[in-house]
């Protein structure tokens, strides 16, 4: 059961749940403004650097304004739970927006009936990701339906919440917090290399997760390849406004981007972004963070990033969205990396000989090891898919 208030925030319901915590739908009680609530899981046993990530996040996206970014609007700390409040973005996720066949987008209103039938569908699976997703999933969000919901909406509309809770908002509470358990802000003896481990710690090649299987066909209809370039291109916008404030996402990947009903594409989670001088903060003890198959050769080695690492990314997502498949699969963390690191992806001509030439050729091309390699800058790609 959700919580029913968290701070100035009435909780509606869920949005999605993943590992690091849970996204609700939630009121804002202050402005009635609807947003989406993220409330990381560990509460009071939370490492630290999650908590300075989150307020991290907050400061870097509080002052950016871009169509193709999502708004942040305030963050704290509630009953020694981090949470952060942003823009409630009612949409699908890239991957998910893509499968849906021309026809089911062929009138004005069948996006926004796709979306609706997404959440209805996630209800009766269960609260995983939808807006604002919080891991890999890539399935709708909660529905409208009260009865579907397995937190009916309706049943908070009834209850009038308690004015007695106390809370604190800022990102100077999620830092007080993060020195309440005693983790100092920077560790001078942070290491700059990641040391694989011997036991990889979790599965990644998990069915629920993948991308729906398409035909070669449905891959290359051409109003799909349009839908495909036209995200990737609002996708790269993202990028080169972010990339010009000094940020680096470092956590892209299918489910952190969505489409609205106007196939407005959104750029969200920037939980594992970072001012590109204060590395050592963020990662401190050599902590690896991202998700490993998007994840940069240099990003899994744990050498210094800069912007080419979204770079990757994005080939990634690419590659992925263009194959039916990702470049470099395995069934642990470790056996993924040592692909990442010592194999060259399979031909995208060989997987799949009638893709666009122009995405082919700038896939490949993004994903190439060696960061100089690669485009240099998410506006040289979008030049290059631009012409």
């Amino acid at each position: 059961m959700p919580p029913k208030l968290i701070g100035p925030y009435r909780v509606l319901e869920t949005i999605g749940s993943g590992g690091v915590g849970t996204v609700y739908r939630a009121i804002d009680r202050r402005n009635g403004d609807a947003v989406a609530l993220k409330l990381l899981s560990a509460g009071p046993a939370l490492d630290p650097r999650a908590a300075r990530r989150l307020a991290r996040e907050f400061e870097t996206l509080y002052d950016l304004s871009h169509p193709n970014v999502v708004k942040v609007f305030d963050t704290g700390v509630y009953q020694g739970y981090p949470y952060l409040a942003m823009e409630l973005v009612e949409g699908l996720t890239l991957r998910h927006y893509l499968s849906l066949s021309g026809d089911a987008l062929g009138s004005p209103m069948g996006l926004t009936r796709a979306i609706r039938s997404g959440r209805a569908a996630a209800a009766v699976v269960g609260p995983m990701a939808g807006s604002t997703t919080m891991d890999d999933s890539d399935e709708g969000d909660d529905s409208d339906d009260d009865s579907a919901s397995p937190f009916g909406v309706s049943a908070y509309a009834e209850e009038t919440p308690s004015e007695e809770v106390s809370y604190r908002s800022g990102p100077e509470s999620l830092r007080a917090f993060a020195d309440a358990v005693d983790e100092p802000d920077t560790d001078a003896s942070v290491s700059s290399e990641y040391q694989l481990p011997n036991n990889a710690p979790e599965p990644v090649d998990d069915p629920a997760k993948r991308q729906p299987e398409l035909s070669l066909y449905q891959l290359n209809h051409h109003e799909r390849v349009g839908r495909l370039k036209d995200s990737m291109l609002q996708l790269c916008q993202a990028l080169v406004y972010i990339h010009g404030h000094g940020l680096v996402h470092r956590d892209l990947k299918p489910s952190n981007v969505m489409v609205d009903e106007d196939r407005i594409v959104r750029l969200m989670d920037f939980g594992l972004a970072k001012f590109l001088a204060d590395d050592a903060a963020v990662t401190a003890d050599g902590r690896l963070v991202g998700t490993f198959r998007y994840m940069a050769p240099e990003q899994i080695l744990g050498e210094p990033l800069d912007a080419r690492a979204d770079v990757y990314s994005l080939g990634v997502i690419l590659y992925e969205l263009l194959a039916g498949r990702p470049p470099f699969d395995a069934k642990t963390p470790y056996d993924l990396w040592q692909k990442v690191l010592e194999t060259e992806p399979p031909a995208l001509a060989t997987l799949n000989p009638g893709g666009d030439a122009q995405l082919v050729r700038a896939a490949h091309r993004l994903i190439r090891k060696e960061p100089d390699d690669r485009y240099q800058t998410a506006e040289e790609v979008y030049e290059a898919l631009a012409e």
